[in-house]
């Protein structure tokens, strides 16, 4: 009789311990936010309120610059701007091509501190890049802005990986 209740005992303590194991694995998975853009899996965790923190993995090819005057440049955009949000973390990339790794901050409606700075003009939108590599196919840079992007002045196409992981600020208006 004392075998069976031993038995018991093991059978429900092993039942609570897969309870929980099953509870905190649900409470983790509701914490995450999937988004998906641009065929990309996004996983998002969110930080505090206006914070997420991003992780994305990405393979793509390079689609022409949509900047005046760069319209025959083609680009690998790592982050993409979005109205009002600071992307600032790491991207770790591969590419078959060099290029220029360049962040942006956008400016739109900004009066200009230093006419000595280029400006990114896309649509009705104006961004100041900030080349953090030049000429590179591989590494890890650390960014701060509305965006990041792999930037080649040539037309040819090339293709590259990334991962990423960074942090968005929501700035209110």
């Amino acid at each position: 009789m004392k075998m069976h209740t031993r038995h018991n005992n093991a059978k429900e303590i092993l039942l609570y311990g897969l309870f929980i194991a099953v509870l905190a694995s649900l409470t983790f998975a509701i914490n995450q936010i999937v988004l998906v853009e641009n065929g990309d899996i996004v996983l998002a965790q969110q930080e505090e309120e206006g914070e997420q923190q991003q992780n994305q993995s990405s393979s793509s090819s390079s689609i022409p610059h949509n900047a005046k005057g760069h319209e025959s440049h083609q680009v690998i955009v790592f982050q993409n701007s979005n109205n009002g949000i600071t992307y600032s973390g790491t991207v770790t990339f591969n590419l078959s091509k060099p290029a220029d790794v360049i962040s942006f901050e956008e400016v739109t409606g900004e009066q200009p501190t230093n006419a000595t700075k280029k400006i990114w003009e896309v649509g009705d939108k104006k961004f100041v890049p900030n080349t953090l590599l030049k000429n590179v196919t591989n590494g890890t840079v650390s960014f701060n802005g509305s965006g990041i992007l792999a930037h080649n002045t040539n037309s040819d196409v090339y293709t590259g990986t990334f991962t990423m992981n960074d942090t968005t600020t929501t700035s209110n208006p």
